[in-house]
Order: structure tokens, then sequence, then C-alpha cells
């Protein structure tokens, strides 16, 4: 009988990323076998990048927080997920929410972290694996995990795999061009917590620093239409060349715009880790959370963090001073961009 695996991994958009190279090693290791990912639909898109995955199945967590949907909502989740017999199902999410939906699939074995996010979440797992320690970086929590679950080493060069979305590649390519030739910045000044956000004034500034230094440069604001007026704001400030795609592509359409930009300017968010991922280098603040933990893994990646602030790694979503957002002076950051348009820190 073929071996069929199920990955758990609903969320985030860096959180789905992370786990991008764990998949990877599992088909290297397991070539024959079928993969499938539970993935909250907004990403669906992006796992179907992965050319190791054969199933996507939709996490309906909306419907699942109402009422009425729930009943009809949740029979559904669970005949998707017992359609087909697994080997093994891996929980790379580590959350109570995560570990019940292990609980629905028809499975022997339940593989999770032996340390996880949520500690109710062991109650799911008969394989509790070691992933090594919470202050590693999530791609190699991740990528150990399935190493260790397999019995292989853990200690190579985790990699990222995308195919290409060719269609949503062409549809950037048609919108950049009316765009002047040179390098194109992208610049994405958005993030989940208000805290991970600097102002769009230094976002500005920075590229306006950049742009006498690089004459031939222009940008490219990217965001979801949550994120308009900041983006408009930001076009309307950087006297340059700007193509403004904020709200206007799919989450595969802001890959393919990230893998067409020459560098990412951008706070810690989703952007970031597709930027990693794509080995598109990459500019980007840290303040409230840990880069080492959840940086950009990537080694073409400057982080910008500010400097003697005891409040650093303070995990707030919401910040009523926001000192840090003071603290790195607009010069670093288009020193930073300037160094990889020019080669000098590739």
């Amino acid at each position: 009988m073929q071996e069929r695996y199920l990955i758990v991994k609903p969320s985030s958009l860096g959180d789905v990323i992370h786990a991008f190279p764990a998949v990877s090693l599992l088909a290297k290791h397991k070539p024959e076998a079928i993969i499938d990912w539970v993935v909250v639909p907004a990403f669906a898109d992006v796992v179907r990048l992965h050319p190791a995955v054969n199933q996507v199945i939709p996490f309906p967590r909306k419907e699942l927080g109402k009422i009425t949907k729930f009943p009809s909502a949740a029979l559904k989740f669970a005949k998707m997920l017992r359609e087909n017999r697994y080997t093994a199902v891996i929980d790379l999410q580590g959350l109570l929410r995560s570990g019940l939906i292990t609980s629905l699939a028809k499975t022997k074995i339940v593989v999770g972290p032996k340390e996880p996010k949520e500690k109710i979440s062991k109650l799911f797992y008969n394989q509790k694996v070691d992933s090594g320690s919470a202050t590693i970086h999530a791609v190699r929590r991740n990528y150990r995990l399935v190493a260790e679950f397999l019995g292989v080493d853990s200690a190579g060069k985790p990699e990222t795999q995308f195919l290409k979305n060719e269609k949503e590649a062409q549809l950037i390519a048609d919108l950049m061009k009316d765009l002047p030739e040179g390098p194109v910045v992208a610049i994405a000044p958005g993030a989940r917590w208000p805290s991970k956000c600097w102002p769009v004034s230094y976002f500005a500034e920075t590229a306006m620093l950049l742009k006498k230094q690089v004459p031939d440069c222009s940008f490219m604001i990217l965001g979801t239409k949550d994120e308009a007026e900041m983006a408009e704001k930001l076009c309307q400030s950087i006297q340059a060349p700007c193509l403004n795609l904020t709200g206007k592509t799919s989450v595969v359409g802001l890959l393919e715009a990230i893998r067409a930009s020459n560098v990412l300017f951008c706070n810690d968010s989703g952007p970031m880790h597709i930027a990693a991922a794509l080995e598109v280098p990459v500019v980007c603040m840290f303040a409230p959370t840990d880069p080492v933990r959840t940086g950009p893994f990537s080694e073409k990646a400057i982080v910008l963090t500010p400097k003697d602030l005891p409040c650093m790694k303070c995990f707030r979503r919401v910040c009523p001073e926001a000192n840090c957002h003071r603290a790195i002076p607009a010069e670093t950051a288009e020193q930073a961009i300037r160094s990889f348009l020019s080669g000098a820190a590739v």
C-alpha cells in the first residue's frame, strides 16, 4: 500500500513558508509517498506551489468560528480528512487546534513536537519528537522534527522549493512594464501587529535617500487591501517612479512580485518570509519579536534592530510609546538596501 502523509500547518503565511523545507525533506526520503497538507484557504494556493504536495485540504477556520455554520463546516472538514488513511499525520503547528485536527484523520501514527507551543496539544500525539530548542529558528525546528521522525540527519541545509506560477508571473511582468529600466525595490510597509509597523514616513525617507544614491531605481509597493491607505500615502511621499500593487494581487501574485524585484524592504511580515524563501535580498526591521527565532531564513538578509533598548523582544502587539520605531536611522536602512543593489552584500 502506498504511503500517505498529512501535514498539519494551517497558518500563518510565515509559518506555512517555514514548513516548506520540512516537507521537502519528507518528500526526499519518501519519494513514492503521497503528501497532503491542511491549511487555511487564504494560503492554499501558496501550499500548491510546493512540488511535493498532492492535495490541499482547506481548514475552514472562519466557518468553524460561527455558531450557525459550525456543524456543517465541521462535518465537511472531518469527511475530507477521513477520505484517506494516512501512514502518519505530522503536526508542525503545535497548538490545541492543530492537535484536534490530527484527531480527525484516519491514522495510527500522530507526530508532534515534544515541546509544542501549547502543551495540551501533546495529548493528541503518540510520537513526540524533539524538534530542538525554542531559541532556534522555526525552519530548523520543523526540519528537525521531520528528520527525527524519519531517523535521518537534520544537519543539512533546509531548502525551500516553490513552483513558479507562470500566469501570475506574467501579470506582474506586464504591470512592471510601466516602470523605467533599472533596479526595482519592493516595499511592504504593513504587518499583522501594529508594533511591527515602522511609520510610513520612515519608509518614504529611506526611499528618497536611496533614489539620490541610485537615480535609476524605482519602487513597487506591496500589501493587502487593508493596507491600501498606508500604501497610497507612501506612494505620494516617494518622489520617484512607484507602482502600487497593494490589494491588487493574490497571495501568489505577491510572491511573484517579490520574485521579480531586486530587493524587498519591509517589516517583520509574511512578505519578508517569502523573499527569504525565494532568496530575494531582504532588508527588514525587528524590535518586538526575535529575529533569531522568526527572522528571515536566508543568507541574503539584513536585519535592522534598535540598539540598547531594554524593551526589545517585548512581544507586544501594540506599544504605547514605540521608541524602537525612532531608533533606526533611515540612512542605515538606505545603506543596507544599496549594499544589495551594488552587489556588496550578496
